[in-house]
């Protein structure tokens, strides 16, 4: 019921955002230099809602100072441990000169472009920063820090940074603490910035959830596919009931043969009548997808634009073959091309499967990182441009179970993908919600109700 309520009153009050600014000014909005803001709403340099402490490890009477972890300024995942994104901490690393942040305190870089400069600390109770970080508090009473986080991601925030911020555009720039400081901010009053900055959060956390169920999905998957290429489509427990024998490739399922891809699939462009349309799909590189998903979109192209490519037809497996789009995943299956055949771009192998093999399962095998890496490893050219040779695809050993087996295989994977696909649908939604709330939120385009913005009073239960 209150969820229900609070989105209603949302919705009632994003009907000012259809309000011109030449018209009257509406009743409890006033003019300022950031724009439209309600009469309560202040604009205030963020020096007077930040001031910098600095607390370092040496000086400090924190008991665990010096074992604190060391925490890292990142551009998308914020303040991270170091030991995440570079490894373990040094045992012999002094730091007792670095600064002590704790939660709820900001850090910003200077040395660096806007986006990822500035983050609030709120995983950790505590940690350590570089010294050449400025660490920055809210003033009590008077801004909540989360709330100036997210604004500090805004539009207006980037483009002032950048007015104050010296340097070459799109290379290193900096901003003197001064300069920072002189940045005007809208402060509603301390429970709307509580209340908005928590309304963001969820999203966010909604968000954050999301990405670690597709980064549990995705070694899933690389799971499952050990697995199935080494036992078949049989349950993990039963494993040890199947009976394997060596191959060239590894172990396999007795009953399963090991043969050459050329000898169960045509590799190279497919046969396809003369050009007699008016307009033709191209798949330039750009549109195949990376972790072999269907390829659904293409250009339309007049014969003429053509100049090169290669021919393809409905349901082939499209296998990059220059670096880096083979070692990064690039291939695909064809999939609703307009007449059923087309052109690709050079760069790729079609792959046809003949009556043996299930083409899916062909695409699967081929996403194994130690088959991308083993292709990789033979692949020829000046530096930069190298290129598969297509003997090498033609020769590359396969396993081939009975095709029931392997259209098992396939339709294990593909419940995996279809999973994946649906939790980075909802990734992409949870953003756009995101960045359309941030946006309406900190422009008082949206306003939340009274009723809930009393919840985050000071003296609310």
């Amino acid at each position: 019921m209150a969820g229900r309520k609070l989105t209603q009153a949302l919705e009632n009050h994003a009907r000012l955002q259809a309000s011109p600014l030449s018209e009257e000014l509406p009743p409890g909005y006033k003019m300022t230099e950031l724009g439209l803001l309600p009469e309560e709403w202040q604009v205030v340099r963020l020096g007077e809602a930040l001031e910098e402490v600095d607390e370092r490890v040496g000086a400090s009477t924190h008991p665990m100072a010096a074992n604190l972890p060391i925490l890292s300024l990142t551009k998308n995942e914020g303040l991270v441990l170091q030991s995440e994104r570079f490894g373990k901490r040094i045992a012999t690393e002094d730091v007792s000169n670095y600064k002590i942040v704790r939660m709820g305190q900001i850090v910003y870089n200077p040395y660096v472009i806007w986006e990822g400069a500035i983050h609030v600390l709120w995983r950790y109770e505590a940690g350590l920063v570089s010294p050449v970080y400025p660490v920055l508090a809210a003033k009590e009473k008077v801004a909540d820090p989360y709330f100036l986080d997210l604004w500090l991601r805004t539009p207006p925030a980037i483009a002032a940074y950048n007015r104050y911020s010296a340097g070459a555009v799109n290379r290193r720039r900096s901003i003197r603490k001064k300069d920072f400081f002189e940045i005007r901010a809208p402060l509603p009053p301390l429970p709307e910035q509580r209340a908005i900055a928590h309304v963001l959060r969820t999203v966010q956390r909604a968000k954050e959830a999301t990405e670690r169920v597709i980064a549990a999905l995705r070694e899933l998957k690389k799971s499952l596919m050990r697995h199935l290429f080494t036992y078949g489509p049989v349950p993990v427990d039963q494993a040890d009931q199947v009976a394997l024998r060596e191959t060239e490739i590894g172990p396999v399922p007795e009953e399963w043969e090991v043969v050459r891809l050329g000898e169960v699939a045509s590799v190279g462009p497919s046969r396809i009548p003369e050009p007699t349309r008016d307009m033709l799909p191209f798949i330039p590189m750009s549109l195949i997808p990376e972790g072999g998903r269907e390829i659904l979109q293409y250009e339309l192209r007049v014969p003429t634009e053509i100049r090169s490519g290669v021919a393809i037809s409905e349901g082939d497996l499209l296998l990059a073959k220059i670096t880096p789009c083979l070692e990064n995943g690039k291939q695909g299956i064809v999939k609703r091309i307009p007449g059923g055949w087309g052109y690709a771009t050079t760069e790729v192998f079609p792959i046809r499967a003949k009556e043996r093999l299930e083409i899916e399962f062909l695409n699967y095998y081929l996403l194994q990182p130690s088959i991308r890496e083993a292709l990789a490893s033979k692949m020829e050219g000046t530096t930069g441009r190298q290129r598969l040779p297509r003997a090498v695809v033609v020769s590359l050993l396969i396993p081939l179970p009975p095709l029931p087996e392997q259209r098992a295989i396939a339709e294990i994977l593909r419940a995996v993908d279809r999973k994946i696909e649906a939790e980075e649908a909802r990734q992409r939604a949870l953003e756009a919600l995101f960045r359309t709330l941030l946006h309406d939120l900190m422009t008082a385009r949206l306003r939340l109700p009274p009723a809930f913005i009393a919840r985050f009073a000071e003296d609310a239960p």
